[in-house]
C-alpha cells in the first residue's frame, strides 16, 4: 500500500511539471521598452553634459531643439518614471512623469513634469518633445 501511494505522488509530481509555453513579448512591447531605454540614455548625457550621448538618441531637429534649450547647471539629477506609451502608425509617444533637481552657483532648483517625447525609427530617436521639457530648466 505505501508503495502504491508514492508511486501516485511520483507520478503526480512529474505529470504536473512539463514544458510551458513561452509567450513572445509583442512588437510594441519591446519597441516601447527600447524607446524608454534611449530617453534614459538621452537623461544621462544630459546629466553628464555630453552632447554626443544627445545627439546619438535623437533626430537633429530633436537635438537642435534640445541644446538649444539647455541653461547652465553645475550639478543635475532628473529621474524619469514611464506613465504611458500610445503607438500609432509610424510614431510612438512615451509620456514620462519627471522629477529633477539643478545646482547652479550654489542656488538649488527643483521641478517636475510630464513629458512626452515623440519618437520614430528602428532603433527609436526622439523626434520632439512635445510639452514639459525637463531639458529646459533651471530658470
Amino acid at each position: 500500500m505505501r508503495r502504491i501511494v508514492i508511486f501516485i505522488l511520483f507520478l503526480l509530481i512529474f505529470s504536473c511539471g512539463g514544458k510551458k509555453q513561452v509567450k513572445v513579448p509583442s512588437f510594441e512591447y519591446t519597441y516601447t521598452n527600447q524607446a524608454f531605454k534611449v530617453v534614459d540614455e538621452l537623461r544621462q548625457a544630459y546629466q553628464n553634459k555630453d552632447n554626443l550621448g544627445i545627439r546619438k538618441n535623437c533626430s537633429e531637429s530633436a537635438y537642435r531643439e534640445i541644446i538649444a534649450s539647455i541653461k547652465p547647471f553645475d550639478k543635475a539629477e532628473l529621474e524619469f518614471t514611464p506613465v504611458f506609451a500610445e503607438m500609432e502608425a509610424d510614431t510612438l509617444r512615451l509620456y514620462i512623469s519627471w522629477n529633477g533637481r539643478w545646482s547652479y552657483i550654489g542656488k538649488e532648483t527643483e521641478e517636475r513634469g510630464l513629458a512626452i517625447f515623440l519618437m520614430r525609427g528602428s532603433p527609436p530617436k526622439v523626434e520632439k518633445i512635445i510639452r514639459g521639457n525637463p531639458f529646459k530648466y533651471p530658470d
